[in-house]
């Protein structure tokens, strides 16, 4: 059943930037969003007694609606409920979608949490994470959630459009969701199991058709877990928090494994099969001591030249610091950034954490999550935008850092996503009453370049069709993504004309492996008017697309 409620809406009180940004740096908060740069809101119950909701993943839709996920309380704070919000562009809610904007979901009796979202290439929204399956603290179940484009369940999905899946004993809990190029639906996590007498935490893995039915053909009956031992010891606490498919088909996790609050950066791959690819570091798992005790990775992302990027913290003597580490195709650390293959950076000098990473057009890599100002203050919005070498990047906020209050100095990001203008969108939740579960899902928008004008593959898997979609923002000034896809090796010509049929720019001239691409078109040089663009795309078998759109630039 979904329960649908109407939703406080927020414009912050408090809408400080601490990085003290000049004009001209990428990293301002960007006040044609919302109220000055960001916006929150509560979900409560239908009786409007108490709420406290958080948004734990965020996404931008083709159009440039924003979708996050989270969860929130009902029914007078009795039980937790995946919540959902989409917004406008502008940061305004989005009444197209549930109710006002919102839309929540119970699950089962007690405890429900969306930890990740993906949308697929036909606009529907899949939201994972888990569910209690009786009172609070009872034993956890993967739950995902698949909804219609207007935020109604999708009853094709599972049953009335939720699937639960246990996958060991006891606490199963999902906190990643990738939609492969074949519409079916990888979700990684964590599982409490028995191995060799031992309760032990193993990563999780499980894929799902495009119906939500377990697919027979990964892993055992469509599961996979997997154990670590370090020296010959069973590692007891293993934890996937990010998934993605690589667009051959292997899928990569990164999280964390350890015992005795002695963790490792963990990056697994596997094969389409779900086995361990053992072409990645030897065993299909590499493990990195970033700091001498407690590392972890919250996210990962691919670069377009298949090196993979992990982001999380690392403890330094009592407090943590952002932690990044790039691993190259086959596993090994890459030495070419940072040292010997990992940065870490301290923002306030006491605990900070990167939730959630993303890779703009330009290959610059974005890292949000918290830091801890004071111990008296609490946590404020992080950002660090980094080189391609490690570096930080100077043009971004202050020496390479912002961050951002977004209410009451207790706010933590736990989400990012770049638009393809090249704005920073930045999840999590604000804090607003004298109570630590008073908070609400609080959306902030920085200002970002999108890089240089080139053709970078932005998902993974492999699409099903051709497809040239409508540039992004039109109208624009002065510059504006072009997205398409191809479902195969193609030979690709992508031109922009003026009104007189004249060619004015070649953005792409090349041949492309399968994927999806985005390019950043650059008319600066420029005069307002109506342009088009057109995509020529020729597969190895003949099958062709071309297609012609419209753009307007206004100066």
């Amino acid at each position: 059943m979904t329960f649908k409620k109407s939703v406080c809406f927020y414009a912050a009180a408090l809408l400080i930037s601490l990085s003290g940004v000049a004009n001209a740096q990428d990293g301002q908060l960007d006040t044609s969003f919302a109220h000055g740069g960001n916006v929150s809101n509560c979900i409560g119950s239908t009786n409007g007694i108490g709420w406290s909701s958080e948004a734990n993943s965020v996404t931008v839709q083709s159009d440039g609606k924003i979708v996050a996920v989270g969860f929130s309380w009902i029914d007078a704070k009795i039980r937790h409920v995946f919540a959902l919000v989409r917004y406008n562009a502008d940061g305004s809610l989005d009444s197209t979608f549930g109710i006002n904007g919102t839309d929540t979901t119970a699950i089962g009796p007690s405890d429900d949490r969306a930890y990740s979202v993906a949308i697929q290439s036909d606009g529907k929204i899949v939201a994972a994470g888990y569910s209690a399956i009786g009172a609070a603290g009872s034993p956890r179940v993967f739950a995902l959630v698949r909804y219609n484009t207007d935020g109604s369940l999708d009853n094709t999905f599972g049953t009335n459009g939720i699937v639960k899946t246990a996958i060991g004993q006891s606490d199963d809990e999902a906190y990643s969701v990738a939609i492969q190029g074949d519409g079916k639906i990888v979700v990684a996590g964590t599982s409490h199991q028995v191995v060799s007498g031992e309760g032990v935490f193993l990563f999780a893995l499980a894929r799902y058709g495009s119906n939500g039915s377990l697919d027979n053909t990964f892993g055992a009956s469509g599961i996979v877990t997997t154990a670590l031992q370090i020296s010959g010891n069973l590692q007891q606490d293993n934890k996937a928090r990010s998934v993605l498919v690589q667009s051959d088909g292997r899928i990569v996790i990164g999280g964390y494994s350890g015992s005795n609050s002695l963790n490792y950066f963990a990056v697994l791959r596997y094969n389409s099969d779900g086995s361990l690819d053992n072409s990645f570091d030897t065993t299909g798992i590499a493990l990195t001591a970033v700091g001498s005790a407690n590392d972890g990775i919250s996210s990962i992302a691919i670069q377009s030249d298949h090196k993979i990027v992990a982001g999380g913290y690392t403890q330094n003597s009592n407090e943590y610091d952002f932690a990044l580490a790039r691993y190259n195709a086959d596993g090994s650390l890459d030495n070419s950034f940072g040292n010997n293959g990992v940065v870490t950076t301290s923002i306030w000098h006491l605990d900070d954490e990167i939730s959630s990473i993303a890779i703009q057009s330009d290959g610059k890599i974005v890292a949000a999550g918290y830091s801890e100002q004071s111990q008296s203050s609490g946590d404020l919005f992080a950002l660090a935008r980094y080189n391609n070498d490690g570096s930080l990047d100077n043009t971004f906020g202050s020496n390479g850092i912002v961050t951002t209050s977004i209410a009451w100095g207790y706010d933590k990001a736990f989400s990012v996503a770049i638009q393809n203008d090249g704005k920073i969108i930045a999840a999590g939740f604000a804090f607003y009453n004298n109570f630590y579960d008073d908070n609400g899902f609080a959306i902030a928008r920085y200002t970002g370049s999108s890089g240089p004008v080139n053709a970078v593959s932005v998902t993974a898997g492999l699409p099903k069709s051709f497809a040239l979609y409508q540039n992004y923002p039109n109208p624009f000034n002065p510059s504006t993504m072009i997205s398409y896809q191809l479902p195969m090796n193609s030979r690709v010509t992508l031109k922009v004309y003026d009104i007189l049929g004249r060619e004015v720019a070649a953005l792409v001239n090349e041949r492309q492996n399968p994927g999806s691409y985005s390019v950043t078109f650059d008319a600066s040089k420029l005069p307002s008017g109506v342009y088009f663009y057109r995509l020529i795309a020729v597969g190895n078998n003949g099958e062709r697309l071309v297609s012609v759109k419209k753009l307007v630039l206004m100066k």
